[in-house]
């Protein structure tokens, strides 16, 4: 499993890489850990750059509420930091 740390903010725990393109990796949020909900709106999508980074390093994250969204839908998180965890 994938989280992502950003300061002031819970952390994004992603359980899968769906796709990759332009750098960019489309991710599904963990099935056990909630949906990130702004307002009334569930997203259950990250984008980020680098598509699979090492742990340690910096990540760009975006989150969506559909995994076709536009770019102009992606909603910034800020930049966090990459680990890696076992979910069992």
């Amino acid at each position: 499993m994938l989280v992502i740390r950003v300061n002031g903010k819970r952390p994004i725990k992603l359980e899968r890489k769906l796709s990759e393109a332009g750098g960019w990796g489309l991710w599904d949020f963990h099935r056990a850990e909630s949906s990130y909900t702004v307002g009334v709106k569930t997203h259950r999508f990250a984008r980020i750059r680098p598509a699979e980074p090492a742990a340690g390093k910096p990540v760009e994250l975006f989150i969506m509420r559909e995994a076709s969204a536009s770019e102009s839908e992606w909603i910034s998180f800020g930049e966090g930091v990459a680990a890696y965890e076992s979910d069992s």
